[in-house]
C-alpha cells in the first residue's frame, strides 16, 4: 500500500508540473494588487505614479473592483534594465501583483515583458506597459500570442499609426494649415523612428515617401543623435534647401537648445512642428526663453475638453498629486480604468486567460478619447479613438491648431507671432 501511495504521489506530482494545475494562480480575495514601476528622477515616470495613484484612489473611493480594493506597489528602477528585471521577478513572485505596469520607455518594456513570460506559466498575471512607443512589444503578441498573450501596450504610438494615421494628418495640417509644400525631415536615432525613416516591409512606405505620394516635396532629410547639441548646421542646410516646414521626427533630444539654435538661425522664419517631447510641456516656454513661440508640436498638455474626463484630469493631477500632466500620465491613468472594467466584465480575477479576453475586448471612455486594446495585437485604439491634439506655442501658451474639431486658434507663422 506503501508503494502503492508512494507512485500514485509521483504521478500527481507529475501530472500537476506538466499540465501547470499547480501554478500560482492570482489572488481571489483581499485586494487586487498592481505593480508600477518606472525611473522616479524622470518626470514622465513621476507623473505616470502620480495618475496611477489618483486613479487608484478614486477606484477604492468608489467601492474598488468587484467589492476589493486596489492596492498600489510603486518600484523605483532608476532607469536600469537589470533593476527592472529584478523589480519585475519581485512584484510577480513576492507581491503576488495581478498585473505590472512599466511606465518608462519601451526598452525598459520589452526587458519586463520577456521575464514575464519566463514566470507568466507559474505565476500568471497581466503586463502593461503605458509609455513606451515603438513596435517591440505588440510584434512580440502578433508573433508569438500563446507566449505573449498576458502582455500589452497602452501608449497607441506603434509605427503603423504613426505611417498609416499620423502621417496623412500630419500633411492635411501642413498642406491645408500652414500653406506648406516642401518639406525637411530631422530624425533622431532610435528604435522608434526607424521605421518612419525606412518604412516597413509588405505594410507601408517610409514617412518621406507617404509624403511625396501625398503632394509634399521632401527636401531635406537627416538624423540626429541624442547627445548632438549644436543644431546650426542643420538649420543652416535647411535654409539653404529652400524648405517651408522643417518636421521633427523627435522626442528625446535637447529641444530647449534645438529650439533656441533654430529661434537664432537662417531657418527661424521656417515653421518647426515637433512630433512630441519637452516642447510639448509647459515648462517649455521657461526653458527656452520664450524662444519656443510658433512652434507646433503634438501634446496632450493642452486643456482642451476631448472628453468629460480631460480637464478634471489635469486639474485633480497638479492639485492634488503635485505632478504635471505628461504624456504616459494619461495613458497610465486610462489603462487603470481599462482593467477595472474587464476585471468586472471577466467576473474574477482567478482566471488570466478569460480577463485576458476581456481585456481585448473592452472600450471606456478616457481622458484623449477612448482607452482599449486591439484584440490580436494588444496595442492601444489609434487616432481618432485617442488623440494627440497638435498645438502651436503662442504668446506663452499652447493652442490646440488641429484637429479641427478641438481647434483653439488659427495657424500663425513664427515671425507674426514673435512681433
Amino acid at each position: 500500500m506503501k508503494k502503492m501511495r508512494l507512485f500514485a504521489g509521483t504521478i500527481l506530482v507529475f501530472f500537476l508540473l506538466v499540465t501547470g494545475a499547480g501554478a500560482a494562480g492570482p489572488d481571489t480575495a483581499g485586494p487586487i494588487k498592481i505593480g508600477l514601476m518606472g525611473n522616479m528622477s524622470a518626470p514622465f515616470s513621476l507623473s505616470a505614479k502620480g495618475a496611477a495613484t489618483m486613479a487608484v484612489d478614486e477606484i477604492n473611493k468608489a467601492g474598488g473592483i468587484q467589492g476589493r480594493p486596489v492596492k498600489l506597489i510603486v518600484e523605483d528602477t532608476k532607469g536600469e534594465i537589470p533593476k527592472c528585471v529584478e523589480i519585475y521577478k519581485k512584484l510577480v513572485m513576492n507581491d503576488r501583483v495581478l498585473a505590472v505596469f512599466i511606465a518608462e520607455k519601451v526598452e525598459m518594456g520589452v526587458a519586463g515583458m520577456e521575464i514575464g513570460a519566463e514566470l507568466f506559466p507559474e505565476y500568471p498575471h497581466v503586463f502593461f506597459c503605458t509609455i513606451g512607443s515603438g513596435d517591440d512589444i505588440w510584434h512580440r503578441v502578433r508573433d508569438n500570442y500563446k507566449k505573449y498573450r498576458f502582455g500589452f501596450q497602452t501608449y497607441y504610438a506603434i509605427s503603423t499609426n504613426y505611417l498609416k494615421i499620423l502621417a496623412p494628418d500630419n500633411i492635411d495640417c501642413f498642406k491645408n494649415q500652414i500653406k506648406a509644400k516642401k518639406v525637411a525631415i530631422v530624425y533622431e536615432d532610435m528604435e522608434w523612428t526607424k521605421p518612419l525613416r525606412k518604412g516597413i516591409p509588405g505594410v507601408s512606405d517610409s514617412l518621406p515617401g507617404i509624403y511625396r505620394a501625398k503632394g509634399l516635396n521632401v527636401v531635406y532629410e537627416t538624423t540626429t543623435s541624442l547627445d548632438q547639441k549644436m543644431f546650426n548646421p542643420i538649420f543652416e542646410a535647411i535654409a539653404k534647401s529652400g524648405a517651408d516646414l522643417i518636421d521633427c521626427v523627435v522626442g528625446y533630444i535637447d529641444q530647449p537648445a534645438f529650439i533656441k539654435q533654430w529661434s537664432q538661425s537662417s531657418a527661424r522664419n521656417i515653421p518647426v512642428f515637433i512630433w512630441g517631447g519637452l516642447a510639448g510641456m509647459p515648462p517649455a516656454w521657461k526653458m527656452t526663453e520664450g524662444k519656443v513661440t510658433g512652434v507646433m508640436v503634438g501634446s496632450s498638455l493642452v486643456r482642451v475638453p476631448i472628453t468629460p474626463k480631460t480637464i478634471p484630469f489635469m486639474d485633480n493631477l497638479v492639485k492634488n498629486y503635485k505632478v504635471g500632466p505628461i504624456f504616459g500620465s494619461h495613458t497610465t491613468y486610462d489603462t487603470l480604468y481599462g482593467f477595472k472594467k474587464a476585471i468586472e466584465k471577466a467576473g474574477t480575477t482567478g482566471n488570466i486567460d478569460q480577463l485576458i479576453k476581456q481585456l481585448e475586448q473592452v472600450e471606456e471612455v478616457a481622458v484623449l478619447g477612448s482607452i482599449g486594446w486591439h484584440p490580436q495585437y494588444h496595442y492601444n485604439l489609434p487616432p481618432p479613438k485617442y488623440i494627440t491634439p497638435i498645438v502651436q506655442w503662442q504668446n506663452g501658451e499652447m493652442k490646440v491648431i488641429y484637429p479641427l474639431k478641438y481647434k483653439m486658434a488659427d495657424y500663425k507663422s513664427p515671425q507674426e507671432l514673435r512681433k
